[in-house]
């Protein structure tokens, strides 16, 4: 309802019966009337007329490469699943989920009576195998000196040779079976292969255990690894030993840098190449399974394109800042600004890599961007290097 109107509903005239007074409302209504033309079309006048300021940046830096971030999850990068070589019952099992343990540790053992009994008996045999030798030993000889005077058959000097052999055999398979019993009573211990935390405990106190049966599983502390998949192109200019940054969401305050330790030459899924990036810990409160982020620099599609900051791009709905955009360059000739495309090859530390449509020196709007329009007169307020 325009405001002529709304005047008339509320001055109805029918309210006022004398002409004279019927007169004088609709000569205050006319005043009224061209009072408000006036004044819309004094500030549509007035709108034409504004110069806005304008901001710019300027055209320089250039950069070959973009910025990629996959994020990922932070894994132990050794972990094993620990079992004893033997069989046997277990004594007092201490060990905790998350405990700290030293390489070399004692994690859990077998009861030892049954195995040190074992090698008491086997190095028993031994000692008998010994006496059974020396006998075959010096029968031999006799039969030896017997047989070169005569006094003795070639069949029974052949006879004692084997006897001695035989002995000797036996002591050997004796000694074996010491060297077994006493291997196994080392294997009753179980060590920390190396430093790190206890992940998980598979048995309890004096329960059976079986030989190869997992009992406990150990992760390291001194280093993480983190898994992901990349593009073809991205996977051809990575490099086994290349650095690369790494992000933890949790702590924003951290910057590390990881390894590429592998490259998977078989794709997992389709164009997804595997990616493995090593972390060395050494920041405290860095826990298996935080959240991560690691950024690579791959080369840009187009070539070497120029950064410019986010803000210098026209707002178009909901497009991504992927391919093409639109862009505000400034013309120092005229004081006004043109609407100009450009090719977006990627993202590098905030700001976006154009790889055409843009030269060096050029002056493009860094704020305000969608309330400019084409060919619009505008001042330059500072070119922001």
């Amino acid at each position: 309802m325009s405001h002529l109107s709304r005047f008339f509903a509320h001055h109805s005239l029918r309210t006022w019966p004398h002409p004279r007074q019927r007169l004088g409302v609709l000569l205050v209504a006319i005043a009224m009337s061209a009072g408000l033309c006036g004044c819309q079309k004094d500030e549509s006048k007035f709108s034409d007329n504004v110069i806005r300021g304008l901001r710019v940046y300027k055209i320089e830096a250039t950069s070959e490469n973009r910025v990629q971030r996959f994020p990922t999850v932070l894994q132990p990068a050794d972990i094993s699943q620990l079992s004893f070589e033997i069989a046997g019952q277990l004594t007092t099992v201490s060990l905790n989920t998350g405990q700290k343990v030293h390489a070399g540790d004692v994690l859990m053992e077998i009861d030892r009576r049954s195995l040190q009994t074992q090698l008491e008996q086997a190095q028993a045999a031994v000692k008998e195998a010994d006496a059974v030798v020396a006998n075959a030993q010096g029968d031999y000889w006799r039969k030896s000196e017997l047989l070169k005077r005569g006094f003795a058959t070639q069949a029974a000097f052949d006879q004692s040779l084997a006897n001695l052999l035989s002995a000797r055999a036996q002591r050997d398979q004796a000694q074996r079976q010491v060297d077994l019993a006493s291997q196994n009573l080392d294997r009753s211990r179980l060590l920390a292969p190396f430093a790190g935390t206890i992940a998980n405990v598979d048995v309890k106190s004096f329960g059976q255990v079986a030989a190869g049966q997992t009992v406990v599983t150990l992760y390291s502390d001194d280093s993480f690894e983190m898994s992901f998949s990349v593009p073809p192109f991205a996977f051809q200019a990575l490099r086994v030993g290349q650095s690369v940054k790494v992000a933890i969401p949790d702590r924003p305050d951290l910057s590390l840098t990881g390894t590429i330790k592998e490259l998977g030459a078989k794709a997992e899924q389709v164009s997804a190449f595997p990616v493995v990036v090593r972390l060395k810990n050494e920041t405290a409160g860095l826990n298996a399974g935080m959240a991560t982020e690691v950024s690579l620099e791959v080369p840009l599609v187009g070539g070497a394109g120029y950064l410019v900051p986010l803000s210098v791009v026209v707002p178009e709905g909901d497009k991504d800042l992927r391919g093409t955009a639109s862009v505000f360059v400034y013309d120092p000739a005229n004081s006004t600004v043109s609407r100009r495309g450009i090719t977006i090859g990627g993202i590098r530390d905030n700001q976006l890599a154009v790889t055409s449509g843009l030269q060096p020196g050029e002056l493009v709007a860094s704020a305000g961007v969608s309330f400019l329009r084409e060919g619009q007169k505008v001042k330059l307020l500072q070119a922001k290097d």
